[in-house]
């Protein structure tokens, strides 16, 4: 058990206003954010570019424009929404084209492990916001007994102490090959986005010493989102299609120039990269991508992650969008967040406003719709889910719950995690179904030492 520091075991009324990120102040991410959403309307659609932040990475993957954003060791601390251009050193700064910027696949592997190069985004913009009102938890959620066999951690503000009892400890630094780049890569789940990883990112890539980048699935966040006749008219697979996205994955990986990498997965997030590292087990050969270990934050192999009236919206027709797009703005943004969190004070404008932002893009209530004709990928057999483990048993797998996850038990993260032989599971208390934004220094010290 990690416990958290700050928990409200009552949700006492406290100041709805987060510790601000490194670099910028509260009053400055709020007004770039929320004075331009108003123009495009409460039904409107914003192209991608004005969305994007200044940091904002994009590459063409399989017929798709996939944002992605990249943090080094040697980069100071900062918010992934800042509003502060990027200067970057005449000698190594990558090419940038209009619209989109793809790294050279040899661009990491020639950087110093010392020194790290800053990237500059190809076009300039300020993030958007919405009035979108808070929602509360109704009850408080009761802690559920801790089992004796989860590890024990107790942090501060300043170091975090480990206790594991029959666990091996990691041995990751050992297995990093000389050659080659090694990276950490952060898949988000339903309604998520690379916003998501902002508290994480960069003091992730400073602990571990390596880079993490992070990329929005398609569907979420600044990929695109082509329509059904856009990849049939190509001959191209659907790219909502989880065996698609994980294709998706590993080609990411390699053209980003990561060699070996660990793949930190979120809710849906984490059943993709349980299965792209099934699939480069049972070929050596997926984008000579070496998968080190899996994080798992918050997964069951068997829940809908879709909500059911979202699902009842979805399967209305889109002949109808005109009345159904509102309805289904706000309640994926709200169903996202309203049983996710357990401390309901972090929730704030801001917050829900970067998970509606996405929903504004343009296509993304078809993307959506398609998203949640295929979610019972999602839900695996019985049988299908011995096999993934089965597939990954011996691979290193830290398995991260939220003690009070209103969505996933810990009992069904106890289950999973007995089934990988090399696996070490930890609860968070005093959190959540989103470990990443209400515990992040709760999760970086558990992420750290493994």
């Amino acid at each position: 058990v990690l416990l958290c520091k700050n928990v409200f075991s009552s949700f006492q009324k406290v100041p709805r206003s987060p510790t601000p990120p490194i670099g910028k102040t509260p009053k400055s991410d709020g007004e770039t954010r929320r004075k331009p959403f108003g123009q495009s309307g409460a039904d409107g659609e914003v192209a991608i570019r004005l969305l994007a932040d200044v940091d904002s990475l994009f590459i063409t993957l399989q017929g798709l424009t996939v944002h992605y954003k990249l943090c080094f060791p040697g980069s100071p601390p900062r918010a992934l929404s800042s509003t502060t251009f990027l200067e970057p050193e005449v000698s190594s700064a990558p090419q940038v084209a209009p619209g989109k910027l793809k790294l050279d696949r040899q661009a990491l592997s020639v950087l110093s492990k010392t020194q790290y190069h800053h990237l500059q985004r190809s076009y300039s913009n300020q993030f958007h916001s919405s009035s979108l009102y808070a929602p509360l938890l109704d009850v408080s959620p009761t802690s559920p007994v801790i089992s004796k066999d989860v590890p024990v951690f107790s942090i501060d503000d300043s170091v975090a102490q480990v206790e594991t009892s029959n666990l091996k400890s990691g041995t990751l630094e050992k297995d990093i090959e000389a050659n080659g780049q090694f990276g950490i890569i952060l898949v988000h789940g339903f309604g998520g986005g690379v916003f998501s990883w902002r508290h994480v990112m960069g003091v992730l890539a400073c602990h571990v010493g390596c880079p993490v980048a992070a990329f929005d699935r398609p569907g979420w966040g600044l990929t695109s989102r082509p329509s059904r006749k856009d990849w049939e008219g190509k001959q191209l697979p659907n790219p909502y299609k989880l065996e698609t996205q994980v294709d998706l994955l590993l080609s990411f990986c390699s053209e980003v120039g990561f060699s070996s990498v660990v793949l930190v997965g979120h809710d849906d997030g984490g059943i993709l990269a349980l299965k792209a590292a099934q699939k480069v087990q049972a070929s050596m050969k997926s984008d000579n991508i070496m998968i080190k270990a899996v994080v798992l934050l918050s997964v069951s192999l068997s829940r809908e992650v879709v909500p059911a009236f979202a699902r009842i919206l979805l399967r209305t027709s889109l002949g109808k969008k005109h009345l159904v797009r509102p309805l289904l703005r706000t309640e994926i943004t709200q169903v996202v967040n309203r049983r996710a969190w357990y401390d309901a004070t972090k929730l704030t404008t801001d917050v829900l406003s970067l998970y509606k932002a996405p929903l504004c893009v343009e296509g993304w209530d078809e993307a959506l719709h398609e998203i949640g004709r295929l979610s019972n990928e999602t839900i695996l057999s019985p049988q299908n889910a011995t096999s993934l483990l089965k597939a990954v048993e011996e691979m290193p797998v830290l398995v991260i719950t939220g003690a009070e996850d209103a969505h996933i038990s810990l009992k069904s993260s106890q289950a999973m995690a007995s089934k990988l032989v090399n696996s070490r599971l930890v609860a968070i208390s005093g959190c959540g179904h989103l470990p990443h934004e209400e515990c992040p220094k709760a999760l970086l010290a558990a992420i750290s030492p493994f």
